[in-house]
C-alpha cells in the first residue's frame, strides 16, 4: 500500500494549521450523562472520583464531537437504602424530624440498617414499606428523605442543585 506524498503533506499541513478537527456530525444529539452518584448516606471517598473522571471525560469527548451534553450527578435516589435508613431512623432516632443527626451518626445508622435489613425480616418489610411511602410522596417520608439529603450534602460540601 502506497500513500501519496502530496496527500500526506496536505493532511499534515491541515492538522498543523487547523488542529485536529472532529468528524462531521450527521445529526447533533442531546446526550445526558449520569455519573458518580455517590451514596447520599455515606461520606464521599476516592472511589467516587473514578466514575466522575470517566463521566466527565465522556462528556468532554461528546461535546468535542459537537453534541449537546447535559451532565447529571444524581444525588439522593429513592431506593432501598433510603427505606432502610428511614426505618432505622424511626427506631433509633425518633426525633429526627426536629433534630438533624450529624453525618457520622447517619453513616452508623446506614451500616446498622443494612445489618438489620439482611437479618431481620420484619425490619426488611418495614424498610420496603418506607420506600413505597417515599415513592408515594408521603409528606412524612419525603421530609425524612430531604433531611437525610441535606445532612449528607452539608457533611460532604455538596451544592444543592437549583432545580431541587
Amino acid at each position: 500500500v502506497w500513500i501519496s506524498r502530496n496527500y500526506c503533506q496536505r493532511l499534515l499541513t491541515n492538522i498543523l494549521t487547523k488542529g485536529v478537527l472532529p468528524p462531521r456530525l450527521l445529526r447533533r444529539l442531546k446526550v445526558i450523562v449520569d455519573f458518580s452518584s455517590p451514596n447520599i448516606a455515606k461520606e464521599m471517598h476516592v472511589g467516587h472520583l473514578r466514575s466522575t473522571i470517566i463521566g466527565d471525560s465522556i462528556c468532554r469527548l461528546l461535546e468535542y464531537l459537537g453534541h449537546d451534553v447535559e451532565r447529571v450527578n444524581h444525588i439522593g435516589d429513592w431506593g432501598t437504602q433510603f427505606g432502610m435508613l428511614i426505618a432505622h431512623l424511626q427506631d433509633k432516632y425518633p426525633n429526627y424530624r426536629t433534630e438533624s443527626p450529624p453525618l457520622a451518626h447517619l453513616q452508623a445508622f446506614y451500616k446498622e440498617s443494612k445489618v438489620l435489613f439482611d437479618t431481620d425480616e420484619a425490619f426488611k418489610k418495614r424498610a420496603y414499606e418506607c420506600v413505597v411511602q417515599l415513592q408515594a410522596f408521603n409528606p412524612e417520608y419525603t421530609a425524612a428523605w430531604k433531611l437525610i439529603c441535606d445532612v449528607s450534602r452539608k457533611g460532604n460540601n455538596y451544592r444543592k442543585p437549583k432545580s431541587v
